[in-house]
């Protein structure tokens, strides 16, 4: 079991998605130009992802969980985009960007706006990164002490708005879907996002 922790340098509700009982991370934290690959490509299921807050004003402030997840699935990005669990979600779209894989949870804590401090006891730790990229670097030790705080002291799902929620997504009639988007059954359409996030 490993712990992923990074920034969530913006929290627009898209990426991560806490919608529908489930929290996903699809977008923004895959391999680009040679990299070393990243969270969504590494993570597997067991493991947990972290993301605090950073200093954007679109984030919680650098000593906040902004959320938590315990990864229960990791379907490939094309899966994820042919599973009628997620038609309709703000990150059930292709934006372009080369993805290959999805986290997806249904055990997870979600702050946004409401995020939470880092217990003291977890202030000078490997828990916290910061900057861009990840750590993962944890002990077990830590990690199940991390755990064990926040299932005694945090109910999990969504405890907050995201940070900085966008609006800027819409749902195109089959007519404006592009090519490489994969059409749900009739009456539902993907979502097809206007920015990156």
């Amino acid at each position: 079991m490993k712990l992923y922790s990074y920034v969530v340098d913006h929290d627009h509700g898209l990426s991560p998605n806490p919608a529908d009982d489930f929290c996903t991370l699809v977008h923004c934290k895959f391999n680009k130009s040679g990299r070393r690959r990243n969270i969504v490509e590494m993570a597997e299921v067991g493991d947990w992802v972290l993301g605090t807050g950073g200093e954007n004003s679109e984030s919680a402030g650098n000593g906040k969980i902004v959320y938590l997840m315990r990864v229960d699935e990791t379907p490939s990005f094309l899966d994820f985009l042919k599973d009628a669990r997620f038609f309709g979600r703000a990150d059930h779209c292709d934006l372009g960007e080369g993805n290959t894989a999805a986290l997806v949870s249904k055990h997870f804590y979600y702050f946004g706006r409401n995020a939470v401090d880092i217990p003291p006891q977890f202030r000078n730790s490997s828990l916290e990164k910061k900057g861009p990229g990840y750590r993962s670097d944890m002990t077990l030790q830590q990690i199940e002490k991390f755990i064990s705080w926040i299932q005694k002291n945090k109910n999990t799902g969504v405890h907050g708005e995201p940070c900085s929620p966008i609006n800027n997504y819409m749902q195109p009639s089959q007519t404006s879907c592009p090519s490489s988007c994969l059409k749900p059954p009739l009456l539902q359409s993907t979502p097809i996002c206007k920015t990156k996030c």
